[in-house]
């Protein structure tokens, strides 16, 4: 659920902002606009999910809005996701109970990318507790050239209350997370299964790192996002990840620098670039994982199939149509949550298939372009289909004998 508290000044904006988040997110979240002038109960129960976000601006916050923002988070002590938005650039620091978050700016001159930058972080916000790994974000990087990158991005990131992982940061006895004496991988791994995203700090020491090379493995491995920040001398003509597989991403962030990363000190302007990638990409991570498996199920649904998560976590799921007591169809389908065929999502899938009885179809389904099949010949084999989403419903009704222009 999420509570839009405004005041009447914004009514307007603020059913604009609940409106646009209803449709970027396919109504797979509630919303509900709530002016301070008519504060009643959280509309419903306490949730996992629940997002407050606060529009104010220069005008008095109200002691009922501040007592319905201070129950909020009185009641999710360790769950509480609120977000103030700052209406004026005079207002920067949030009133009262919401003065310890950090405002998301909102400029009138600019509303549309404003109001998308709100869309984003929300569906960031929220992308973090879908995916139920305790809203973490795994920080990977090497030692040797990249740690002052990492506890910068560390530092900052808890400021806009995400929960960043880094082996370097300290914990409240002074020890860091991975203590000596302690198997790394196993505790990679366990962290990792906690992450949303794995944020990765590429700098030019970063590829003889074989720990870093198994992080991205496991990674992959878990269906975890994996956002490339790239770091390159100024000098350096090349352009992507050095990891050559998250190159098919298409996804990362270059930043350059004149001085060895090491001694790189941030800017704000490269902070800021640097959430906004990061936020965008769980947006459209979460905006997919709600809008591919509702898209496909209602196809499958209308077909005559049932619809079943097989493994929600890799977003695999099973289908049955029983045709007669002897004949029955049984379809697994993965629905990507990238953009693109990226290539160790498709092999973990098959990985996975080759754990579970056999199907009659199994479809790898994708999102973003609708390739060609020139495009598509490096992936087909007898055993997997291949398809994009829009191409479900020809497929079911030509009983998995036609897709796309076939």
């Amino acid at each position: 659920m999420i509570v839009i508290l405004h005041n009447t000044a914004s009514s307007i904006l603020a059913e604009k902002i609940k409106n646009d988040i209803l449709n970027s997110f396919k109504n797979h979240v509630s919303v509900v606009a709530m002016s301070d002038s008519e504060i009643s109960l959280w509309p419903c129960e306490e949730e996992w999910n629940d997002l407050l976000m606060v529009l104010y601006d220069h005008s008095q916050f109200s002691e009922e809005a501040d007592e319905f923002v201070s129950s909020f988070l009185g009641k999710r002590p360790d769950t509480a996701l609120i977000l103030p938005v700052a209406l004026e650039s005079s207002c920067p620091i949030p009133p009262k109970a919401v003065s310890m978050y950090k405002a998301l700016p909102y400029d009138p001159k600019d509303a549309l990318e404003s109001e998308k930058s709100i869309i984003c972080r929300a569906g960031a916000m929220l992308g973090l507790r879908l995916q139920g790994r305790d809203t973490k974000i795994f920080i990977s990087y090497r030692a040797q050239d990249g740690r002052d990158i990492a506890e910068q991005l560390h530092d900052h990131l808890l400021t806009l209350g995400h929960k960043p992982w880094l082996d370097e940061a300290k914990e409240l006895d002074g020890y860091t997370k991975i203590l000596p004496g302690e198997p790394v991988q196993i505790e990679i791994e366990k962290a990792l299964d906690e992450a949303s995203l794995l944020l990765l700090i590429d700098t030019p020491a970063s590829l003889e790192s074989k720990w870093i090379k198994a992080e991205v493995n496991i990674a992959d491995g878990k269906l975890i996002p994996i956002l490339p920040i790239v770091f390159r001398p100024e000098s350096d003509p090349k352009k992507g990840p050095r990891f050559r597989t998250l190159l098919s991403l298409q996804r990362w962030l270059e930043v350059s620098f004149n001085e060895p990363p090491a001694k790189t000190i941030l800017s704000s302007v490269d902070l800021d670039n640097i959430v906004l990638e990061l936020e965008t990409y769980l947006c459209d991570i979460f905006m997919r994982k709600c809008r591919i498996p509702f898209q496909v199920k209602k196809n499958f649904i209308k077909a005559g199939y049932d619809w079943n998560a097989l493994n929600q976590s890799l977003s695999v799921y099973k289908s049955q149509q029983q045709h007669s007591a002897r004949i029955r169809t049984t379809v697994h389908s993965h629905c990507s949550i990238y953009s693109t065929i990226y290539p160790p999502s498709f092999r973990h899938f098959k990985e996975f298939l080759s754990t579970q009885p056999h199907a009659t179809y199994s479809l790898f389904i994708y999102d973003g372009d609708l390739l060609a099949d020139e495009d598509l010949a490096e992936w087909l084999d007898i055993e997997t289909i291949i398809l994009h989403h829009q191409e479900i419903s020809a497929l079911l009704a030509s009983n998995f004998t036609k897709v796309g222009n076939a």
